[in-house]
């Protein structure tokens, strides 16, 4: 009897996390948000970061600019920051893996990345992509929910010895011929 009441428990909690939100993230309210009609805040840019697919759905990934976490995505979900100093960052999803991106972010323009697992050993691997929005937007249904960051719990960011892995990892991949996209990639203008 004990074994089996260890085991109900063992289930039960499986079953509320599996339902529940990814961790440092809190539901909008109003999650009917089309990610074609964001805008930056003034002389900022813009980040939409989504994931369309349920493959992998109690996975995690933790997202991050350069080594502050920014937001997490679970299943099919996405967050949206306004508030992006211009420059160049790294943009780190963190799983099993880390997958990066380098973006010279522009001021007004709003730039769209797409994660979506792949196999990994233990965990699910990520890929990141840009994405037209609107391609993106096919993808979506009422079960992809809109995100924000819980600033009341947030997550941790990326120590320097993470951070500085990532960015080797990326940089070698570049210098492999690699991630070409984030080069040139300068998201959609804002008028």
């Amino acid at each position: 009897m004990k074994n089996l009441l260890h085991a109900f428990l063992i289930v039960s909690v499986f079953l509320i996390s599996a339902c529940s939100g990814p961790s440092h993230m809190v539901l909008k309210e109003n999650d009917k948000l089309d990610i074609r009609t964001v805008i930056p805040e003034k002389d900022m840019a813009a980040l939409v970061v989504t994931r369309t697919t349920s493959f992998g759905f109690l996975i995690e990934f933790d997202t991050y600019l350069d080594k502050k976490m920014i937001g997490v995505t679970k299943g099919r979900g996405f967050f949206v920051k306004k508030d992006i100093q211009p420059g160049t960052h790294y943009v780190i999803a963190k799983a099993e893996s880390y997958e990066s991106a380098k973006i010279n972010f522009e001021p007004n323009r709003v730039y769209y990345l797409h994660q979506t697992p792949r196999p990994g050993w233990i965990r699910a691997r990520i890929s990141m992509y840009t994405q037209d929005p609107a391609k993106t937007v096919t993808e979506m249904d009422d079960d992809c929910k809109l995100l924000e960051y819980d600033v009341k719990d947030p997550g941790d960011d990326l120590t320097d010895e993470e951070y500085n892995e990532a960015v080797k990892d990326y940089e070698k991949d570049v210098a492999d011929g690699e991630h070409k996209e984030f080069s040139t990639y300068r998201g959609l203008e804002v008028k």
